[in-house]
């Protein structure tokens, strides 16, 4: 029976070593490293969008007040600063992710700017112009791909 112990333990400390060889190779995520310009990314997408949405003011009904957006150059400003952040991201599975959200900004930002300028001769009472649809696919695909970003850095 003293032989069964040894064997046993054995066993058991190696499958042990196994199983944490196994989630060390395949499940413990990108490293604190690789991760530290995909959050500086993150970070600066977060600053922006809220920059954004400070210059963004929506009447209410009734108001004579005027709408306002940010511009041409702010939109533009953000797509190029993902786009060079996402340039400095190297690891090899964070790359193609941090490039196609950057890729989906800027199509986002065309679809928005196609979106301003139909809706500057769209009559009152109109249909949304066909940019709308575009500008929602691309904003809904962009927040998915951030999503993810941020999922796999733990931001």
């Amino acid at each position: 029976m003293n032989r069964r112990r040894p064997l046993v333990t054995v066993v058991v400390l190696v499958g042990v070593l196994v199983g944490g060889g196994i989630w060390w190779l395949f499940f413990r995520g990108p490293s604190a490293e690789a991760c530290a310009p995909v959050r500086e990314m993150l970070s600066y997408n977060k600053s922006q969008i809220d920059a954004m949405n400070a210059k963004t003011r929506v009447p209410e009904e009734g108001s004579y007040e005027e709408a306002t957006e940010p511009s041409e150059i702010d939109y533009r400003s953000w797509v190029d600063g993902l786009t060079d952040r996402a340039s400095k991201v190297t690891d090899p599975d964070l790359a193609p992710q941090a490039q196609a959200a950057a890729d989906t900004a800027n199509r986002l930002v065309r679809a928005k700017l196609d979106f301003t300028a139909q809706s500057d001769s769209t009559a009152p009472g109109a249909p949304m112009p066909p940019a709308a649809m575009a500008v929602a696919t691309f904003n809904d695909e962009f927040e998915a791909r951030i999503s993810q970003l941020a999922d796999q850095c733990g931001d």
